[in-house]
Parts: structure tokens; C-alpha cells; sequence
């Protein structure tokens, strides 16, 4: 079998890693660099807190954490054990997260639901707060590093890694299945196309002749370099923003280092990511993936956030940036197979590519092999919708 990837973000080098385990012919397709786009534009936090998760999302969460415990724990990488909190402003609000506490400690998370003023020793201030949901094990990483990490294992396995390369068209034979993808560098054979490009991933789809419900939501980040250093968790408030602690400033270039360390010694400085998490579906909602201008207007809203986070307070702005996410009507990806016979996608990640990316990856390569649980393969599955 010959499996072209196209995507070289966290997602498609997880595949490529998994697969290269594999006696399949495995090519990797970046239009661009490793991890440079999309991955890059993060926030790398890898997640265990959500709002009443279902049984399947907590399965592909603790999936992605298994792989990430090994490879940071057998590795140079790097990753902080930051914890989480997720905000209640209204009752309502922290109704649901009480449940999601007392779900997430059924199934073996540590979590735990915390009254607003409990918020005070995590460096937040409570008024106006409700209660919070916490989870101590929440990390946060370097999600370039990762994927160049996975890029290089799947290199070692015998994948061939190109870069730079663009995938202009899907090409079919004539009994309609995949044939060969069309590059910036000529045709490349194919029996599988797997389409891991995350934000482009509708325009590839138009081109195999494939449609899929799948929007895009625009995530604003900036980065603040504070005088004191930002000790709070990684905290998102239920109006969708939220604050990223870095140690480092060079990390507010997304990609260009680790938000763990840099090489000229920075890597004490104090700062923040702040961001807006926004991930409700709008059908039809569409925007050019190379389209990242930002707005003045959120970059003012840190002053907003300093009430919350006192830390943030007189924190200066050095960089901006928008990550484009690819949100599904349920919430959960889009892996598997589609109507055009031998190509699948993994995409939809709906903001948790790099919690799930390894996830993703197990699921490509099982269903691959035949060997994918009926549960799991139909509820990711393309078809459902």
C-alpha cells in the first residue's frame, strides 16, 4: 500500500510516525515547514479539563497522553505541568462544570469543582466568579518541537519526509478511486490520501470531489511580557478567553522556540499567551486559511484580563497572531474513510489537535489495518453526518 499524508502539522506527523511502524510505503506532504503553520499557532496545551466530556473524548484524550508521557519522559522535549481551570461566570455555567468534576474523577481524571474563593491561591481574583473546574495534570509543550520530533521518527521508520511540496489536485482512476496526488513537483502515486491539512482541509476535500461539514473559527493570540512572573494555571473563563502562562518571551513567535527555553538565555522571562477559545460551529463559515490579520481590538483586551490574572497588570505586547481552527457539528473529529474511495481525512480537530494528535494517528493506522472497533470507527466516521 502506498499512503501519501498531506499536512506536516502535529496531526499529520503523528500519522506518519505511527505509520512508518508499518510495512506500508508512507510519503509525508508539507506545503511549507514542519510544524510551522497551523501547530505552530497554538497554544500547545495538552488537556485533560473539559466541559461534560463524553466517554470516546476522554478516551482519545488519555490515548494522546500515554504517547506524550513516553516520548517526553524518553526524550529531550519538553513539557510544564501548568494544571487548568476552567471559569464559571453565571451559576448555570458552574452547574455544568460540577457534573463535568464528578465525570471526569469517574473515569479516572484528577479533578475537582472549586468555589470562587478557592481562586485566590491560584493567582486569579475571584470577584465576579463562581467556581471554577480544575485539573492539576494539565501540561503545556512546545507543539513545533513535537511535530518535528514525530517528523523525525517517521523519517527513521523509512517515511519519506518532503517539504515545500504543495498538493494541487487529487487525481482518480477510473473506477473513481484515488490514483495519485498532483504536486508542485509532479504526480506521486497513490492507493490512500490522507488528508491532515487542518484549515486547508476543506479546499482539498472540494478537490477530491469530497464534502464534509466543517467550519473554521478564528483563534486570536497575543503575547504579554509581565514585570512578575504568571503562576496561574492555564485558565479559560466560560466567555471563551483565556490566559496561557510562558516562561520565555521568545515564545510569543509561535514556532520560531520552545515556550520552555530558548538559546540566548531568555528562557526566565516572564509572560503570558492570551487568547480567545472559540470553537462553536457556523455552517458555511470559511476563511482563507493564509488570511492571519489580526485585530488591535483583542490585543486591548489584556487590560481586560489583568482584572482577572492580576499578574497580567502593566504587561507590555510583543507579538500577535490568529490560528485558524477546523470545528465539526458534534465537537468530535473527522477520521476515516469519505465516498471517494481511498481517501480519508483527519481533520476537525475543533481545537484539540495536540491533546489528540497521537489518538488520531492510533485510529488512521487501526483502521488501515482492519482491526478498528466498530464504537470508535462510527462515531468519527465522516459518514455520520
Amino acid at each position: 500500500m502506498r499512503a501519501v499524508i498531506v499536512g506536516g502539522g502535529i496531526v499529520g506527523t503523528a500519522i506518519a510516525s505511527r505509520l512508518g511502524e508499518t510495512d506500508r510505503e508512507v510519503t509525508l506532504l508539507e506545503r511549507s515547514r514542519i510544524g510551522r503553520e497551523t501547530t505552530a499557532a497554538s497554544a500547545g496545551i495538552v488537556m485533560q479539563t473539559a466541559v461534560e466530556p463524553e466517554p470516546l473524548e476522554l478516551r482519545l484524550r488519555e490515548r494522546g497522553r500515554s504517547v506524550y508521557r513516553r516520548l517526553f519522559e524518553d526524550d529531550s522535549l519538553e513539557w510544564e505541568r501548568t494544571g487548568a481551570l476552567y471559569v464559571a461566570e453565571t451559576e448555570a455555567f458552574a452547574e455544568r462544570l460540577r457534573r463535568s468534576a464528578e465525570t471526569l474523577e469517574d473515569r479516572g481524571v484528577e479533578a475537582s469543582y472549586l468555589p470562587a474563593d478557592d481562586l485566590e491561591r491560584f493567582g486569579l481574583e475571584p470577584g465576579g466568579f463562581v467556581g471554577a473546574l480544575h485539573t492539576p495534570n494539565d501540561r503545556v509543550c512546545d507543539p513545533t518541537a513535537v511535530a518535528e520530533w514525530f517528523a523525525t521518527c517517521a523519517r527513521r521508520c523509512g517515511v519519506d519526509v518532503r517539504t515545500g511540496v504543495s498538493v494541487t489536485d487529487v487525481a482518480l482512476g477510473p473506477d473513481g478511486s484515488v490514483s495519485a496526488v498532483e504536486t508542485t513537483e509532479g504526480p506521486l502515486e497513490a492507493d490512500r490520501v490522507i488528508n491532515a491539512t487542518g484549515p486547508w482541509a476543506p479546499i482539498l476535500n472540494e478537490r477530491a470531489g469530497v464534502s464534509l461539514p466543517l467550519c473554521h473559527t478564528r483563534g486570536p493570540m497575543a503575547a504579554l511580557e509581565t514585570d512578575a512572573p504568571v503562576e496561574s494555571p492555564v485558565t479559560i473563563l466560560e466567555s471563551k478567553r483565556y490566559v496561557r502562562p510562558t516562561r520565555g518571551v521568545d515564545a510569543a513567535v509561535p514556532g520560531e522556540c520552545s515556550s520552555l527555553a530558548s538559546d540566548d538565555g531568555s528562557g526566565d522571562a516572564s509572560g503570558a499567551w492570551i487568547g480567545e477559545y472559540l470553537t462553536e460551529y457556523v455552517e458555511g463559515q470559511l476563511y482563507d486559511p493564509a488570511d492571519l490579520r489580526t485585530s488591535r481590538e483583542f490585543a486591548g483586551s489584556a487590560s481586560d484580563l489583568a482584572d482577572v490574572v492580576p499578574a497580567l497588570e502593566g504587561g507590555s505586547l510583543v507579538d500577535e497572531w490568529i490560528g485558524l481552527r477546523t470545528v465539526t457539528p458534534d465537537g468530535l473529529p473527522l477520521i476515516g474513510e469519505t465516498n471517494v474511495d481511498g481517501y480519508l481525512v483527519a481533520c476537525g480537530m475543533t481545537g484539540q489537535g495536540v491533546t489528540i494528535a497521537p489518538a488520531v494517528a492510533d485510529v488512521i493506522a487501526r483502521l488501515l489495518d482492519g482491526d478498528l472497533e466498530d464504537e470508535t470507527r462510527d462515531r468519527l466516521a465522516p459518514e455520520r453526518f
